[in-house]
């Protein structure tokens, strides 16, 4: 009987496996979209045929495809597509104000205006834009800055004009500021993500945007997304629209969340009888999420003891524990995935207590509910973590973006006790790595890197108790994120029988010092055995 031949083999080099023994090979071969073989290159190269492509990788490692657990895609376009107020372009209000008055030269009056990724802590005016700024440079367009962190944004007058917000609207928590009792234009938390609906985008602008995050995600090894959500039933569509049309070829396993009505947006889906992991390899609909509590950088998030810097705060709950548990009992009863954004202890304390009440009511075997952030954690919440079997999303870089704020914001011990990649593989919990992208940058090396090392931009480490080995932290990028899907007998790993999903590096992985793994480059990536991205040098 004759053998197939090879598409493809790799060949000369390190073969990461990522297998339950972290094994590695010489060579892997590809057939269609499968991976056949790993070995030996004289193993594999029995595979070899006229019509094989081989690639010498001349001791070069090859890796699974990175699994991204935590990214908000169309965000991440849309956000290439607006004014970058980030601190590497921007370095103060005024300056946005001027890049918001050269893009409003070529908007059609009443056409929006959107920019992203300005950190009040680093423009030297020390305080968020407010509308009285905006609407100096932009009186006829609506305009939307969005922070950082993605939990509070600055608005001109037009922008609350159109969302209607005014001093007598009732929202459940104090979500926008006023200065001398007018309101301001900075919107937190549940007024931030209301003014989403009203600047909603159109499809194509969307689907423009998934395309450029596509280019910009296969540059980085990324095969395999989970998609965070943002823009509701429109964000739905457009993915389909670009996936169908293979102008988005990255495999996007799809969470149930909108910033706007989220509430309205999950029961949706939980009243009309499908469930998590409807689909095929390519789309997926992934777990309903809820928005449990704020951000870490803003600061937001909901703690069990007031934040270091103001004894009077302790950060924003979106919903009541009895609202958790409810919409959390009817997804647990209906097959659902569960997973919610919560990041201080008191708010992963909540859906940990939904989550637990949950299943005892409705028991069912191998759910998988997660945790998005996960990111402050005592004792006795890992505890709790590992006997549910909840997979953590862990966002180590943000230790880097964000790590000498938490110190201020949170004092040191609790800033120790954030995103502990350790704490959660010492206790057996499979936590999946993650960028929150575009709250940070999506490059997974540098991910793994931080949760190597847990350095700051200051400098400071971290806590070096949590720092944990290059192996265990590619696994949480690769094949602990596919276990957080139910999709790690798919891929994951460099096994037989597995989609043919791998990046091939610059380098090897291995032998490459700690300190320096964030300098690694992607030089090829391959989904389905085909070539998506190759390098130029």
């Amino acid at each position: 009987m004759s053998v197939m031949k090879a598409d493809l083999i790799l060949t000369g080099g390190s073969i990461l496996t990522v297998d339950k023994n972290n094994s590695i090979h010489e060579a892997v071969a590809i057939i269609d979209n499968k991976i056949a073989q790993v070995g030996s290159s004289e193993e594999i190269k029995k595979l070899q045929g006229p019509e094989t492509k081989t690639i010498e990788l001349c001791g070069r490692s090859v890796i699974p495809g990175f699994i991204e657990s935590h990214i908000h895609t169309a965000v991440m376009g849309v956000n290439a597509l607006a004014i970058d107020c980030r601190p590497s372009a921007v370095d103060s209000i005024s300056d946005i104000q001027e890049a918001i008055f050269e893009r409003a030269k070529n908007t059609p009056k009443g056409e929006w205006i959107r920019g992203w990724g300005y950190n009040d802590q680093y423009l030297k005016e020390q305080r968020n834009p407010n509308k009285w700024d905006l609407d100096k440079v932009a009186p006829d367009h609506p305009v939307m800055l969005t922070r950082v962190c993605n939990h509070i944004s600055a608005h001109n007058s037009r922008s609350i004009e159109i969302a209607n917000i005014t001093n007598t609207n009732e929202y459940s928590h104090e979500t926008f500021t006023r200065e001398n009792g007018e309101i301001s234009g900075v919107m937190l938390e549940e007024a931030h993500m209301a003014m989403f609906k009203a600047a909603l985008l159109k499809e194509k602008e969307i689907v423009d945007g998934m395309v450029a995050a596509n280019e910009m995600l296969l540059k980085e090894g990324i095969t395999s997304i989970h998609d965070s959500g943002g823009y509701g039933p429109i964000q739905m569509r457009a993915i389909q629209n670009a996936i169908s049309q293979k102008k988005f070829k990255i495999r996007l396993y799809s969470m149930i969340f909108s910033f706007a009505e989220n509430l309205k947006f999950v029961d949706s889906y939980l009243n009309v009888g499908i469930h998590s992991g409807f689909g095929d390899e390519h789309f997926k609909l992934g777990p309903v999420k809820l928005m449990i509590d704020g951000s870490s950088s803003g600061p937001t998030a909901a703690t069990i003891e007031p934040y270091a810097i103001d004894p009077n705060n302790y950060g924003i709950l979106s919903h009541s524990q009895e609202l958790v548990d409810e919409y959390i009992l009817r997804a647990q009863m209906e097959d659902w995935q569960i997973t919610s954004h919560a990041v201080g202890d008191k708010g992963i304390t909540v859906i940990v207590n939904a989550i637990e009440k949950a299943m005892k009511q409705y028991p069912r075997e191998d759910c998988r509910h997660r945790i998005e952030h996960c990111a402050m954690v005592n004792d006795e919440l890992l505890d709790r973590i590992q006997k549910l079997q909840i997979v953590p999303i862990c966002n180590p870089i943000f230790l880097y973006e964000f790590g000498d704020g938490y110190i201020t914001n949170y004092g040191k011990e609790r800033a120790f006790k954030m995103f502990t990649a350790k704490s959660f593989l010492d206790r057996g919990i499979i936590a999946a790595g993650a960028s929150d992208c575009p709250i940070t940058f999506s490059n997974p090396l540098m991910g793994i890197h931080l949760a190597v090392n847990r350095t700051t931009q200051g400098g400071q480490v971290i806590n070096s108790d949590e720092c944990i080995s290059p192996e265990e932290a590619l696994r949480m990028f690769t094949i602990n994120g596919a276990y957080a899907s139910h999709e790690d007998h798919l891929k994951g790993s460099i096994e037989a029988g597995k989609l043919a999903d791998m990046v091939i590096l610059n380098s090897d992985y291995i032998t490459t010092p700690k300190d320096k793994i964030w300098n690694i480059k992607v030089d090829t990536t391959i989904i389905d055995g085909k070539i998506e991205y190759t390098r130029t040098v």
